[in-house]
């Protein structure tokens, strides 16, 4: 029943036909292609296959759930919420194209999709009220994807990547909060759209959710409701909502494509559509566990300002509400690590992977403390295992490089000190380590570079001395 391009507007940055022609000839863009999209029947120009889509939004998964402190334990839970989501996917434009669901652990309250992922936070799923909402915001997003949006804004900063040279995002100067995040993370940060592109998502979504049995007005209620938490609640996404259409626009958008495509004539709505009973039973066990995160939010805050004390006492308010919660155990280990009680973070952290063994940022606090030990071999283990779990957290690659340089592994350093820096480009410390792994296998110019860049991101003490010292030595290598 889907019809193509009838009365969905064309999103912005449409290219013609003869420049994309043009452009698909030259020799920077040879791998690019101009296809047909599927929503608007217009012509794009990608510099991404599709399996390319695929494969950059499943390099991007593992990360996006530790940006938000991993899965939302609940099985029972993650298949309804994913029977909804899959069934709207069947009747979007692309329905062929892989895609599953996760809940998130997070009470930041989000939901978004990337290729072959969709994705909503335990703080959003708690704080609707229905499922016909829930299923307006899965559609809106799942329209973002089959529309090509979230491929095309790969492919823009692909080119402004290839224009400017930049193989990183500094994301500050040289803190633990730049390791945190890392690259990849940076990346799905900037990932926002235009208006125009968040107009044809509600059109789209509206349609999708009509087509697959929920009453489309939820569409504007959900929007009255998103309106109302994004004046509660703090997002990591905050920054972007000027891009966002204003509440008004977007429930324009929406009226005029139920009327337009007699959404609620067609015989398409089940039941009542909204199923606001079901979606209420399935939600209490979810909403109960969010009130056990409030102390561990207020405790994460705490943790970031470096007040240990206080954040302890919240990571054990919030154990001693719900005990079974990963995250819980982990910021009790972090505070403890932080107040330098090594063997109580290593109890914590163990803790919170008997509850979840794949929640990896404990591996990464292990990591420290073995590191603290001097016990280089385990660290290089757990922080190994932390990287391969959590690809874009550059504390973790960090971690696994200072491991291998303490046990003299210079060139197997390199790949993760490298992974690091360019997440945190200006931290002096790591740019010497670098440089001396360069140093100590050979790779004369780059070691050159690298102890340059430290002395210029402000290296201090006997590391400074050594770094002049070096540079002056290989400075005439690396001359032209």
């Amino acid at each position: 029943m889907k019809d193509t391009a009838k009365g969905v507007r064309p999103c912005a940055g449409r290219v013609p036909a003869f420049w994309c022609a043009l452009l698909c000839t030259g020799v920077l863009l040879a791998a690019s292609g101009c296809r047909t999209n599927p929503v608007t029947g217009g012509t794009d120009l990608m510099l991404i296959s599709p399996e390319q889509e695929l494969g950059m939004g499943d390099g991007y998964h593992p990360s996006i759930i530790f940006m938000y402190d991993g899965e939302y334990l609940d099985a029972d839970l993650k298949r309804y919420l994913g029977a909804i989501a899959m069934r709207l996917h069947a009747n979007t434009h692309r329905p062929g194209m892989r895609t599953d669901f996760t809940l998130v652990n997070s009470s930041v309250v989000n939901a978004f999709a990337i290729p072959g992922h969709v994705y909503a936070t335990r703080g959003f799923v708690s704080g609707i009220e229905n499922e016909a909402q829930f299923a307006a915001v899965m559609a809106h997003e799942l329209g973002h994807v089959a529309a090509g949006h979230t491929a095309r804004q790969m492919t823009r900063q692909t080119l402004m990547s290839l224009g400017l040279g930049v193989t990183g995002t500094a994301l500050g100067e040289g803190g633990r909060s730049a390791l945190v995040l890392g690259q990849a993370g940076a990346a799905l940060l900037n990932l926002s759209y235009s208006r125009e592109m968040e107009h044809q998502a509600d059109r789209v979504g509206t349609y999708y959710m009509a087509l697959s049995g929920w009453d489309p007005r939820e569409a504007l209620s959900m929007q009255r409701l998103l309106s109302r938490l994004a004046g509660r609640k703090e997002t990591v996404l905050d920054k972007y909502l000027s891009t966002h259409p204003p509440t008004n626009e977007r429930l324009a958008e929406i009226r005029s494509v139920i009327d337009e495509k007699q959404l609620l004539t067609s015989g398409l709505i089940q039941g009542d559509g909204i199923y606001a009973g079901r979606w209420n039973r399935r939600m209490a066990a979810v909403r109960a566990v969010n009130e056990a995160f409030e102390p561990y939010d207020r405790g994460s805050k705490e943790l970031a300002g470096r007040d240990y004390d206080e954040a302890l006492r919240a990571a054990e308010q919030a154990i001693g509400m719900r005990a079974d919660q990963a995250p819980f155990h982990r910021l009790r280990g972090d505070a403890l690590l932080g107040l330098d009680r090594l063997a109580g973070a290593e109890a914590a952290y163990w803790q919170a992977l008997r509850i979840d063994r794949r929640h990896v940022p404990a591996n990464i606090g292990l990591g420290q403390v073995a590191y603290e030990r001097d016990e280089f071999a385990e660290a290089e283990r757990q922080f190994a295992s932390a990287a391969h779990g959590f690809p874009a957290s550059a504390l973790a690659q960090y971690g696994l490089g200072l491991s291998r340089y303490s046990q003299q592994k210079y060139a197997e350093s390199i790949p993760p000190l490298e992974n690091a820096a360019e997440a945190a480009p200006s931290d002096p410390d790591l740019l010497y380590v670098l440089a001396e792994c360069y140093d100590r296998t050979g790779k004369r110019a780059e070691a050159y570079r690298a102890y340059i860049a430290a002395l210029n991101a402000g290296l201090t003490g006997d590391r400074r001395r050594r770094a002049l010292q070096r540079a002056r030595v290989l400075q005439p290598v690396a001359a032209p």
